[in-house]
């Protein structure tokens, strides 16, 4: 026969035990998840800084074309003295210029542009404001359940 001074719904319940573990379990996902936010931040960046360091190693070597470039207009126009060998040389090291001119500015915007994982941080953070809201009985109650595996 039924107890009649217990409740139907009484033993459905969960226990406090069952309550921590299902909130630390929780807490655990939650932490794995904001890790998986952070990796996938930082591949971003990585991602974002090497197209940005690729756009300046290219602008270096045009940079280093136009000082060749400049080096032999500046002698073929000290050792000649007609305009179009050495002219032709100023115009090709100009055009050098400007290309790596406008490749190094595109590269340092990129690379501005590339940032740490600001969201993970952000989560991190309100997840340790969670967990320290946890008044200090509930922390004891935690780490109760990390001693003994068997409850989790």
């Amino acid at each position: 026969m039924a107890d009649a001074s217990r409740s139907p719904g009484m033993d459905q319940r969960p226990s406090l035990g069952a309550l921590v573990a299902d909130i630390v379990s929780e807490l655990r996902q939650l932490v794995r998840g904001e890790i998986t936010l952070a990796k996938a931040e930082v591949k971003e960046s990585i991602r974002v800084g090497v197209a940005g360091g690729a756009l300046l190693a290219v602008a270096a070597v045009l940079l280093a074309m136009f000082w060749l470039l400049l080096t032999w207009a500046a002698v073929y126009g000290l050792a000649e003295t007609e305009l179009p060998l050495w002219a032709c040389f100023l115009i090709v090291g100009g055009v050098y210029l400007i290309a790596g001119a406008v490749l190094a500015f595109v590269g340092l915007r990129r690379l501005k542009r590339a940032r740490g994982p600001e969201r993970a941080v952000a989560e991190m953070q309100r997840t340790k404001d969670i967990v320290t809201a946890i008044p200090p009985s509930s922390h004891a109650a935690t780490r109760t359940l990390d001693k003994h595996p068997t409850t989790r």
